[in-house]
């Protein structure tokens, strides 16, 4: 949660360690992403080695959002505590402990115990990356590289479908993880050598009763009927990236067109290239328009048609299914702007706390999505098994993916009926314009 009231001293200028700190952090960012997104290129190898189907998958996968989803709140309070350095530092060498307990293990609950180690660390990366930017960095440039944090997630999970699909291809799953277990170390290592909380040594804290209780915070919030349709189009928004590019598209892919899991990861890949470059897009456009819902409602528009081509439109030509998986990640950068208008619509003593809990919703769709989506494929099998791993048809996967439309039409109706439009006034406000 980033203390919004400023209790660090904001820099006027921006040094050489700033910026080597802010990358450090987005590192970070950009690696539990590549460990959150490769379950998805090794669901095979999976089924195989482990001697589960589609439902355990699901729900081993759902393990990390398990964990990462209730972590948001916590890890804000946290972070006020005790500070960057050292949180940032223990939670990769968690995420790396996770990654090194998922390459060792054998069976559904080791594994399971693996990916929730991942999601405890990762839901410190994202803020810790957010509460550095606020005290390294002039506040006028916070936009911009909040824009070019969320670009580093896109990058790691662009690393985790078809690089990571050819490194698994060569080394196997067990040891190509255990090698990203190893990179995590290192890199927790670096940031403890590396990163401060702050660039003036020893800066106080504001004093307690200046500040709200986290606990009054959070009640304004929730008291807030903005908070919860907001939190539910960002869910809408996300979810089918959690459902598809995440974890099903892959497998989905393979079998609707015959392509190999490398060729398939690629593809998937256009995804995370629409939601890097859509993001700070559709920030811009919503600035210039004046405007939150509108671009909110197209979002999910382009979103439900693109991916309702994908899903539904049988042997698209390949050029089109890059097209299409492209405006999928356009849409999703519906889910950056959302934070924009929970700035516009919260006071400076509960922003904070707003973004951690709508960023909880974000990613809420992983505990409820991709195991749904493995049990409905588990209840329409056939029986069919080649070398060991349960074939799915594509009209199972089509039924399965059901929630995918069904998402980006609950957030068309709440981008055009029930959000409230700030027309960026707020958020102008307070960037002092």
């Amino acid at each position: 949660m980033v203390d919004t009231n400023d209790a660090y001293h904001t820099p006027q200028t921006i040094t050489l360690l700033a910026v080597f700190v802010l990358a450090l952090a987005a590192s970070f960012y950009m690696y539990e992403f590549i460990l959150q997104v490769s379950v998805g290129v090794m669901t095979g190898d999976l089924m195989r080695d482990l001697s589960i189907d589609a439902a355990g998958i699901g729900a081993m996968s759902a393990f990390y959002y398990l964990a990462y989803t209730p972590m948001q709140l916590p890890a804000g309070l946290l972070y006020d505590r005790f500070g960057p350095r050292i949180l940032l530092t223990i939670a990769v060498a968690v995420c790396a402990i996770g990654a090194f307990l998922f390459s060792i293990a054998h069976g559904f609950l080791p594994v399971a115990f693996g990916r929730f180690f991942m999601g405890v660390g990762s839901a410190f990366s994202f803020i810790g990356s957010l509460v550095l930017l606020t005290r390294w960095f002039p506040a006028r440039y916070f936009a911009v590289l909040a824009g070019l944090v969320q670009l580093m997630s896109s990058i790691g999970a662009i690393a985790g479908e078809a690089p990571l699909a050819a490194a698994i291809q060569h080394f196997g799953w067990r040891g190509t993880i255990l090698a990203l277990a190893l990179v995590g170390f290192a890199l927790a290592l670096v940031i403890w050598l590396v990163v401060r909380d702050s660039p003036v040594k020893n800066q106080p804290r504001p004093a307690d009763h200046r500040r709200m209780s986290e606990w009054s915070r959070l009640k304004l919030v929730c008291k807030h009927p903005q908070t919860w349709l907001l939190g539910l189009y960002s869910f809408c928004s996300w979810a089918p990236i959690l459902v598809f590019a995440a974890l099903w598209g892959v497998p989905f892919l393979v079998i609707a067109y015959g392509m190999s899991t490398t060729e398939a990861s690629f593809l998937c890949s256009m995804i995370w290239i629409g939601i890097g470059i859509g993001s700070p897009l559709i920030g811009i456009w919503s600035e210039q328009i004046g405007r939150r819902c509108y671009p909110l409602f197209v979002s999910a528009l382009i979103g439900l048609i693109a991916m309702g081509a994908v899903l539904y439109i049988p042997h698209l030509p390949v050029f089109l299914l890059y097209i299409a998986l492209f405006v999928v990640g356009l849409s999703a950068s519906g889910q950056s702007l959302s934070f924009a208008l929970v700035r516009d619509n919260n006071p400076n003593e509960t922003v904070g706390t707003a973004i951690g809990f709508n960023n909880m919703l974000v990613v809420a769709g992983g505990i409820l999505f991709q195991p749904l989506v493995g049990i409905i494929l588990r209840l329409l099998w056939d029986g069919t098994v080649e070398n060991g791993v349960p074939v799915y048809q594509i009209g199972h996967y089509q039924i399965a993916m059901l929630v995918v439309p069904l998402c980006y039409i609950v957030g068309m109706l709440m981008a055009g009926k029930f959000l409230h439009e700030t027309h960026c006034k707020l958020y102008r406000e307070r960037m002092g314009s």
